[in-house]
């Protein structure tokens, strides 16, 4: 109490402009700390993790041969986690529709001894939009949409979850087409991508923010790996036909705006690959 009044009387003694700024630091101090704050009184029951990367599906042509290609790179460090790609000569193999994504990784951890019910949770981030599409891990029954809380202006991806039984984890994807705005944002103004979680709640404890950590990209890919193919391993073909099916629309006779590479990503050092 006593630090307290200290502190107290040292703040009223500062000058009016030097007060503005000591409130202004404090109020983007908050948001950081609260989430800690909480977690000494609460019992952490729902841990979250996230990592985000890009993964770009397309082609290019070299005299008569087109190299078909699918990559995931490190969105932070823009270095590549896995490319795979093939050559045939050109005009022999149909391609799929060129596109390229921003995919958020979540890592839900029930680290109770109790079914959690009705799980709600919000995501704020500039890769979101209202074209992003939610995909689960085949162990949940997951659905999501963008909305804006009557309490705030910034708009939140919210999740609900029907159940998540003890001691299960699950990994949920955030996969946002990377358009104009999109790229711009990431490859021109190199504005730096962040994740925010809100708030988490369900039948079983009341919203609060929660506890955020960063995950290794791989690793959560590795997860997400484990819970569809039983292997610990990364499934790269599995995950590509069911994350990013291929377009089936067959051809059309209107005018199609050529797809844009992504700028070239670099290899990635060695303990580099997932880090952000």
């Amino acid at each position: 109490m006593k630090i307290l009044q200290t502190c107290w009387h040292w703040f009223w003694r500062q000058s009016r402009l030097n007060k503005i700024i000591i409130l202004g630091l404090f109020a983007v101090a908050v948001p950081f700390v609260l989430p800690t704050v909480v977690s000494w009184f609460r019992p952490t029951i729902i841990k979250v993790g996230v990592a985000f990367y890009t993964y770009e599906r397309a082609s290019f042509s070299e005299g008569i041969a087109t190299t078909y290609f699918f990559e995931k790179r490190n969105l932070v460090t823009n270095c590549s986690l896995r490319r795979i790609e093939k050559t045939q000569p050109t005009g022999q193999v149909p391609i799929a529709n060129p596109q390229s994504w921003v995919i958020l990784k979540l890592l839900l951890e029930n680290a109770s001894d109790q079914h959690i019910t009705h799980l709600r949770l919000g995501v704020r981030s500039p890769a979101l939009s209202p074209a992003t599409q939610l995909l689960t891990s085949p162990n949940v029954d997951a659905a999501g949409h963008m909305d804006t809380p009557s309490r705030d202006t910034r708009p939140v991806y919210m999740i609900s979850i029907a159940a998540l039984p003890p001691a299960t984890s699950t990994v949920l994807s955030l996969q946002t087409p990377i358009d104009d705005r999109l790229r711009r944002f990431i490859y021109e103004d190199h504005r730096t991508v962040t994740i925010q979680v809100p708030f988490v709640s369900a039948d079983q404890f009341r919203e609060y923010p929660p506890i955020v950590s960063r995950t290794n990209a791989l690793k959560i890919l590795n997860r997400e790996g484990l819970l569809r193919t039983g292997d610990d391993r990364e499934a790269d073909e599995a995950l590509t036909a069911t994350l990013i099916p291929p377009d089936n629309s067959g051809a059309s006779s209107s005018k199609v705006t050529p797809y844009q590479l992504l700028p070239k990503s670099r290899t990635c050092a060695e303990g580099e690959a997932g880090m952000w």
